[in-house]
């Protein structure tokens, strides 16, 4: 997500581009937060500490974002997906929140990374 945001910065600074498509592949446009990587750390850890501090960056870019959906958008990359300005769906497009299965509460990246900010 930090190299995401770069790329973002550069492209919002660009006055060459005036907007900005985001996708993924035919498969997947997103499958989210990697569950493994914050299963171990505690509230704390995961809220004080900033760990998702550049998860809503697509909603502050300035240029209208374009995400280009075609494959799973799951958990997080669904949240990604709707932090985009448009959402051009293709005919393979899902759309999901797998993390309930898990205890997690949709939405709570956004969330989190808005309480931070």
């Amino acid at each position: 997500m930090t190299e995401v945001g770069r790329a973002l910065d550069a492209f919002e600074a660009d006055g060459e581009i005036g907007a900005i498509v985001i996708t993924g592949s035919e498969r997947a446009f997103a499958a989210g937060a990697d569950i493994k990587e914050m299963q171990n750390r505690t509230f704390q850890e995961r809220y004080g500490g900033n760990f998702l501090a550049h998860w809503n960056r697509i909603s502050t870019v300035k240029k209208p974002v374009i995400g280009a959906v075609n494959g799973f958008a799951l958990g997080g990359g669904c949240e990604w997906a709707m932090m985009c300005d448009v959402i051009y769906a293709g005919e393979k497009a899902q759309f999901g929140q797998p993390e309930i299965l898990l205890g997690t509460i949709p939405g709570e990246i956004l969330l989190i990374t808005l309480i931070l900010n």
